[in-house]
């Protein structure tokens, strides 16, 4: 939901440097909705995506090179543009804390398949974080039948514009959605991230590790919790800001 928002953001932001009335944000998040179902149907397992390497690439590398010519276009058209970040001081900390956990949840897709291979090293072989999409296609389809059978198929399409459908609502009518993600981000996957393998390794390994090994896990512990915290905080503040703020469907 949250990358639904973050990429119709992005084309709008495109369109509208290249058109004099751009798309509405909710046209723009029915465009990357119907984008990201496409992708799901196509890439049914994780394994599925290497893929796609290839073409995520030529993709990043074109959206950048766009970025680039925006940025030299205003550059030249605005030479006095004032880059002083708005907001009090309060306000600049709270964002700079919201920011953090932005850029976690945003990475977080291949920082999870790492720390599960941490986990399984050192606890079990049987511990697996799974993505949502193969969560349902586990409960949903018939594992006794290939994936690519003509029932387990209809069955995923279905999974996957259900799951798209209610995103892709949810995401046009808050356009405040991102404020939620960056709570996830911040309360979950921050501890998840950098909280869970000190800890496993503490608990696992205390008897045996060194001693400085030990203080730099309980460092992690330590900082990480309170980065939770301060980003947790930070991320409820926002959501409450822009309750009061945004009102339903609106094109922001």
């Amino acid at each position: 939901m949250g990358f639904i928002l973050l990429a119709a953001r992005a084309l709008k932001e495109i369109n509208s440097e290249f058109s004099d009335s751009p798309l509405r944000l909710q046209i723009c998040i029915m465009i990357t909705g119907v984008t990201f179902f496409i992708f799901a149907c196509l890439t049914p397992t994780i394994s599925a995506m290497r893929r796609w390497l290839i073409v995520s690439s030529i993709v990043t590398i074109t959206y950048i090179l766009i970025l680039l010519v925006i940025l030299v276009k205003d550059g030249k058209s605005n030479k006095h543009t004032d880059y002083e970040v708005e907001g009090s001081k309060t306000d600049k900390v709270f964002n700079a804390l919201g920011a953090i956990s932005a850029l976690i949840f945003a990475n977080s897709p291949g920082m999870l398949p790492e720390i599960q291979v941490f986990l399984q090293t050192i606890v079990s072989q049987h511990m697996f974080i799974s993505p949502v999409h193969e969560t349902l296609d586990t409960k949903f389809l018939k594992l006794e039948e290939s994936m690519f059978s003509r029932e387990n198929i209809k069955r995923r399409l279905c999974l996957r514009a259900l799951f798209f459908t209610v995103n892709t609502f949810v995401a046009a009518a808050f356009p405040f959605m991102e404020d939620f993600v960056n709570m996830i981000g911040s309360f979950s996957l921050i501890p998840l991230t950098f909280l869970s393998a000190s800890m496993v390794f503490i608990k696992v390994k205390s008897k045996t590790a060194t001693m400085e090994k030990k203080a730099w896990h309980s460092y992690n512990i330590v900082l990480f919790s309170l980065l939770t915290v301060a980003t947790t905080s930070s991320a409820v503040r926002l959501v409450i800001k822009n309750i009061q703020d945004y009102s339903f469907f609106a094109d922001a």
